[in-house]
């Protein structure tokens, strides 16, 4: 199977990338900005913009499946192009990284329902579909060290059960190869809850003990900020952990987290496979 990842460049394409290519995948990378200097295997790469329609007909062509991780302002829009193409390519498979309180009730948000949206038009499609609804990941605490500090942006009142890339990455790999895995939505969950703050206290002691105190920075003020500089991303985050600071991760069943294989992985494994990495 030749598969093409799109949006190869992100930080939770790489474990699903290491692990389709270890369960013997043919894959092809796409984004705006993807390397061979990101990478130790050799892959075949295509730079490209997923809206232009040049960009993504090359990406596509000779693929037998597609793999949607990009992380774009409008899901429902980009995943329509992807579809659209697939069609025309006769595409077999179409999986898509979604998000763990993705769900009608939660709507209201506008990326939940560009996310919720997507994933309707994938089951909808004719082609056969992976919906992957992931909670948060280990590796997206390195996001909220910047420039010697630890930040959080608002105040995250709700526990999650943070998982391994590389164990989401295996979850994707085993859906890929079994067809009778396919047409259906799988949550990743890791086994152990955290508050985002104690995690990331944990995580600096780790990685950057020089950082005595992890903060939390006033929704407002980023807001105050992002008007002030102009930075719609800045805007962006505090929408999105405001959101977070109102929505719990939902109570999945233990058979629904168990349907294709359950993350084993808590944060002192996690931290241990790292050093080993080292």
């Amino acid at each position: 199977m030749k598969i093409l990842i799109i949006g190869a460049s992100g930080l939770l394409a790489r474990p699903v990338i290491l692990q389709l290519d270890k369960a013997g995948m043919e894959l092809r990378l796409f984004s705006r900005s993807v390397n061979s200097s990101m990478f130790t295997n050799d892959y075949e790469m295509v730079q490209g913009d997923l809206f232009d329609d040049i960009d993504l007909e090359k990406a596509v062509e000779g693929c037998d499946a597609i793999h949607i991780t990009a992380s774009v302002d409008d899901e429902y829009k980009s995943t329509e192009l992807i579809v659209n193409k697939a069609r025309q390519k006769e595409v077999k498979l179409i999986s898509y990284v979604s998000g763990a309180t993705v769900a009608e009730e939660n709507r209201w948000f506008r990326f939940t329902d560009n996310k919720f949206r997507a994933e309707q038009l994938l089951m909808n499609s004719g082609i056969p579909y992976l919906i992957f609804r992931p909670t948060w990941f280990f590796e997206s605490l390195q996001l909220m060290v910047r420039n010697g500090k630890a930040m959080i942006p608002g105040h995250l009142p709700h526990p999650y059960h943070f998982l391994s890339g590389d164990e989401f990455g295996s979850m994707v790999a085993k859906a890929f190869a079994d067809p009778e895995k396919h047409n259906a939505v799988y949550y990743a969950f890791g086994p152990e809850e955290y508050l985002m703050k104690d995690l990331l206290e944990r995580y600096c002691r780790e990685y950057h003990p020089e950082i005595k105190k992890v903060s939390e920075m006033p929704l407002f003020m980023m807001r105050v900020i992002a008007f002030m500089t102009g930075k719609k991303q800045l805007k962006g985050v505090a929408a999105l952990f405001s959101y977070f600071q109102k929505v719990k991760e939902p109570a999945v069943s233990e058979d629904e987290l168990s349907k294709l294989v359950k993350p084993q992985v808590d944060f002192e494994q996690w931290l241990g496979m790292n050093r080993q990495m080292k």
